[in-house]
């Protein structure tokens, strides 16, 4: 039996029911209490460490200029400085950064225990726990998109990268896991981009659907799936008052009877939720001497 949890950045509960998106709602669905901490708006890297630890971004360690760290200690500490920049002059200059010295911004990473430490678990691109790359690969998208990508080549690219990621979830039914979470930035950047296009936004958020529709049909009969956001997306269609700027309705949904009802509870449901797996720890026959001819090793 495995827990499988897709982390769906941005995805906005009022946007889910105004789309009528079924695939979606799950057996039981609603809003996810959520929060900001650096920002006015909830925070990707901060959010999504709370889910996986269960710990506000002073205890798991994941917030303001510790969101992105430089391998350049020079940068590093330029970054502090920065910070309270707005992200378009932040991202100007992370760009001048990465041109004169080849280094660049990395997401950080917490210390503590996460979900992903349990037995049999596994897990691709969670912000804040994992080096994150197809999260950073879609930031770039995004910001290609505003120095004047096609919608074509976005959407391919982004939907590119989006079903790798569910890609991966699928096979992990297929192994003795007991969790597997995936972080999905697919929404946010959908978001961002549509936020006063209404029709393109629910043809993402349809694409979305099918993808997790493709997974509950791959499902076994003792599998679970959990669905979560740690925010959503303002839009013009809906009378926010900043379209494409982060808002507070995050979603949940799961196949069981019951959802988390907070991101501080997450932790503790999927490990209310998750069974021990039984995988082994046979050792494979390695031919080393003909990987090492061929030069793999």
């Amino acid at each position: 039996m495995a827990l499988t949890v897709f982390a769906l950045d941005a995805l906005d509960a009022a946007l889910v029911d105004r789309f009528g998106l079924d695939g979606l709602t799950l057996e039981t669905s609603g809003e996810l209490g959520t929060y900001a901490h650096t920002k006015d708006v909830p925070l990707t890297p901060e959010v999504w460490a709370t889910v996986a630890t269960g710990l506000s971004p002073d205890e798991h360690g994941v917030s303001g200029a510790e969101v992105t760290t430089w391998g350049n200690p020079v940068l590093e500490l330029a970054s502090k400085f920065t910070a309270a920049l707005p992200n378009s002059t932040r991202k100007l200059l992370g760009d001048v950064a990465r041109d004169a010295t080849g280094d660049r911004d990395e997401i950080g990473v917490t210390d503590a225990e996460s979900v992903f430490d349990l037995p049999g678990a596994v897990v691709r691109n969670w912000p804040g726990v994992t080096a994150d790359e197809d999260l950073r690969n879609v930031w770039d998208l995004m910001s290609e998109a505003n120095d004047g990508l096609g919608k074509a080549p976005f959407e391919r690219r982004l939907y590119g990268v989006a079903a790798e990621q569910f890609g991966w979830a699928r096979e992990m039914l297929n192994h003795d896991v007991s969790l597997a979470g995936v972080h999905v930035h697919t929404p946010d950047a959908a978001g961002h981009m549509y936020a006063e296009d209404e029709a393109s936004l629910e043809a993402s958020y349809r694409r979305v659907e099918g993808f997790v529709e493709e997974h509950l049909a791959a499902m076994g009969e003792d599998d679970e799936l959990l669905l979560l956001s740690d925010h959503g997306m303002q839009t013009a269609f809906l009378g926010d008052d900043e379209p494409g700027a982060h808002s507070f309705r995050a979603f949940v949904a799961s196949t069981t009877d019951t959802v988390p009802s907070d991101v501080y509870d997450v932790a503790e449901w999927i490990r209310a939720h998750t069974h021990e797996s039984n995988e082994g720890d046979e050792a494979l026959n390695v031919p080393e001497q003909q990987l090492k001819d061929l030069g793999y090793i």
